[in-house]
């Protein structure tokens, strides 16, 4: 018989999607840096989910907004040009809320599934839409990464091999913002660069 895993807590989501209604808000200085800001912006609206599941939990106030985590992320070189968010940095920026994160690289859907199995919520990279392998709009097959959403559900099969993984996944467009969706196993593996951030509340 299979089995659900998912986290004992919930996981809110947030989009990486700004607006003229939205970037005041948001914390951005003006549309316009909030623009461009949304197409590089999954890996802070996933950090600031996996956060404010955790700050919620303590019954402590949220985490800032999406502009002024960015330009904190800013500050402290976790984002590099050209490259994208770092995920130590990542790391580095939940150690400020009291959250352990650890980094790790060329791992598997296993590997994942046993940090959900373990109560962590994780900070996967993905392909966006967990279109790995498929065609783009100009023909070009979608290589695995460069998007990250959080992993914090899965089903298992009877020996305990993954067979999906529920996730978050935020976007720029407005439909692609994806709450609890379900990626199947062949989708993960078509999309997942082996690389994650796995959280968990720090030692005090």
């Amino acid at each position: 018989m299979n089995k659900i895993i998912e986290m004992p807590f919930p996981i809110p989501f947030y989009t990486q999607r700004v607006t003229e209604e939205s970037w005041e808000t948001d914390g951005f200085l003006d549309l316009e840096e909030g623009l461009s800001w949304q197409l590089r912006g999954c890996g802070i609206a996933s950090l600031r989910m996996i956060v404010d599941a955790f700050l919620q939990q303590e019954g402590k106030p949220f985490c800032e907004q999406q502009g002024e985590m960015i330009h904190k992320g800013l500050q402290q070189e976790a984002y590099k040009p050209g490259v994208g968010w770092i995920h130590q940095g990542l790391a580095d920026m939940a150690a400020q809320y009291g959250l352990l994160g650890i980094a790790h690289r060329g791992e598997n859907a296993q590997n994942v599934a046993a940090e959900i199995s373990a109560g962590k919520p994780c900070m996967i990279s993905v392909s966006p839409r967990f279109a790995g392998g498929k065609p783009d709009e100009n023909g070009n097959l979608y290589a695995k990464g460069g998007h990250l959403v959080v992993a914090y559900g899965c089903e298992l099969d009877e020996e305990g091999k993954p067979l999906a993984f529920l996730t978050h996944h935020p976007s720029c467009f407005l439909d692609c913002n994806w709450t609890a969706h379900w990626a199947s196993i062949a989708e993960f593996e078509a999309s997942f660069s082996g690389n994650y951030i796995a959280f968990q509340k720090a030692e005090q």
